[in-house]
C-alpha cells in the first residue's frame, strides 16, 4: 500500500497552485514556494506540488533536502518545510523554525506522525491574535486519496510547539478559528463496496488540545449520509468560524 501510494503521488507533478525548484548544493530555492504572510490577519490555505521525479531522483542521488515550502510569519521568523527523500517512497519530512537567521526548532514529522510515505501537500495559516496561531499542515501520500497526515505547529511569542494528529483515509481536518484548541479529522471507512472515487461512509473524531498529551481524540462518529471521497481529501484543510 505504502509503495503504491508513493507512486502515484508522482502523478500530481504536472498540475497545480505552486511549483518547486531543487536547491543546489543544499542552496534551497525559495521564490516560487514562499508563502508571505507577515502583517497579515486573515486565516488562508495554500497549496503546493511536489518535485517533479527527475528532481527527487536527483536529491536522492546527491542526498540533498528539497525545500517544499517557507512560510514567513513576521520580520524575524520563518517556517521551513523539507523533504531528504531517500527513495521514492519515504520522504523523511521535516518542519524547522527559524528566528533571526538561525534555526531554533527542528521537527521530524515523519516520525512523529509514524508514516514516512507523506509529503507535504498543504498549509493552513490561522491567526489567533497578539502574534499567535498555527500553521496547520497536511501530509497525503497520494492525490487520488489514500493515507493523510496532519501537524499543528502552533505559535506565540513565548514559543513553538508541533502536534500531530491521527492518520485519516482520504480524509481532512476541521479547524475553528473561535476555538484553536479544538480540530475535527474526517476518514473514510472501509465498510463499502465499490471503487474509491464513489461516494463511501466517513467518520469524524473531535480533538482537544491536553496540555501534556499533545491532541487527545474521542472515538469515531460515523455520518449519516456518505460523501464522494476527493470532495473531503480536496480540501485536505477546512477552516472555520
Amino acid at each position: 500500500m505504502m509503495q503504491t501510494e508513493g507512486r502515484l503521488f508522482f502523478l500530481k507533478v504536472v498540475s497545480g497552485l505552486m511549483l518547486l525548484s531543487l536547491s543546489p548544493a543544499a542552496a534551497r530555492s525559495q521564490s516560487d514556494a514562499t508563502v508571505n504572510w507577515k502583517n497579515q490577519k486573515t486565516a488562508t490555505v495554500h497549496a503546493f506540488v511536489g518535485p517533479t521525479p527527475t528532481e527527487y531522483q536527483k536529491a536522492i542521488d546527491e542526498e540533498k533536502e528539497v525545500l517544499r515550502a517557507r512560510v514567513v510569519l513576521d520580520g524575524a521568523t520563518t517556517v521551513e518545510f523539507y523533504e531528504r527523500p531517500k527513495d521514492i517512497d519515504f520522504y523523511d519530512s521535516t518542519i524547522v523554525v527559524n528566528r533571526r537567521g538561525g534555526a531554533i526548532r527542528s521537527y521530524n514529522v515523519g516520525e512523529l506522525i509514524k508514516h514516512q510515505a507523506l509529503s507535504l501537500a498543504r498549509v493552513g495559516i490561522v491567526p489567533s491574535g497578539d502574534g499567535s496561531g498555527m500553521l496547520v499542515c497536511e501530509y497525503e501520500g497520494s492525490p487520488t486519496g489514500g493515507s493523510e497526515g496532519f501537524a499543528i505547529l502552533r505559535f506565540s511569542p513565548a514559543g513553538f510547539e508541533l502536534h500531530t494528529l491521527p492518520l485519516t483515509d482520504s480524509g481532512k481536518v476541521v479547524v475553528f478559528k473561535s476555538k484553536p484548541e479544538q480540530v475535527e479529522i474526517w476518514s473514510a471507512l472501509s465498510d463499502y463496496v465499490a471503487s474509491d472515487a464513489d461516494p463511501r461512509n466517513y467518520a469524524t473524531r473531535a480533538c482537544h488540545l491536553q496540555t501534556q498529551e499533545g491532541y487527545v481524540c474521542g472515538p469515531p462518529k460515523r455520518k449519516h449520509r456518505r460523501f464522494i471521497p476527493s470532495d473531503i481529501f480536496e480540501t485536505g484543510i477546512e477552516i472555520r468560524p
